[in-house]
């Protein structure tokens, strides 16, 4: 069944709005959250991490974006479910480069993002703080976004889980 789900946030977007000749100039958003796979097998994660984000895309002349107009810088704030069953609240800052265009509107982009996060871990009774690096990719069809995210930890194994978002830019 998650993998269906999965398979949806990839094929659903292209099939929408695929053809979007202004796509560049959609700075609102609202994110759609969802699903997340966890390295640890052991744990018993909570994979459906369901929740909203509302996202703002600017497109600033600096030098270091380049000349691309799907270089963008953003800030999104989400809530959503966490993977303990228990609520998070990010806070992100970060920046989108197109790595390939595939036709017109459809674009592969790199992410970076520094995120601040409320953190509410129900299996330890506990609330944390955290702050961090978020890397990631995005493809972007037109007015849609497919966003999959790697949530990373400071331990040998740096990789903690890989969730999966959508965006839908208005």
């Amino acid at each position: 069944m998650k993998l269906v789900l999965l398979a949806l946030f990839v094929v659903l977007p292209s099939t929408t709005f695929a053809e979007d000749p202004g796509h560049g100039d959609h700075q609102w958003g609202i994110s759609i959250w969802g699903l997340s796979y966890h390295v640890d097998r052991i744990i018993d994660y909570t994979e459906t991490n369901w929740g909203l984000g509302i996202r703002y895309n600017a497109r600033p002349q600096w030098r270091w974006l380049g000349s691309d107009d799907d270089n963008r810088v953003f800030l999104e704030v989400d809530a959503l479910r966490n993977s303990h069953a228990g609520l998070v609240l990010p806070l992100s800052a970060g920046v989108e480069y197109q790595v390939k265009a595939f036709s017109p509107g459809c674009s592969l982009l790199a992410v970076g993002a520094l995120t601040f996060a409320y953190y509410q871990n129900r299996r330890k009774d506990v609330t944390e703080l955290k702050f961090g690096p978020v890397p990631g990719l995005t493809l972007s069809w037109g007015h849609v976004r497919t966003n999959m995210i790697a949530v990373l930890k400071t331990s040998k194994v740096p990789l903690a889980a890989i969730t999966g978002s959508m965006t839908i830019m208005f």
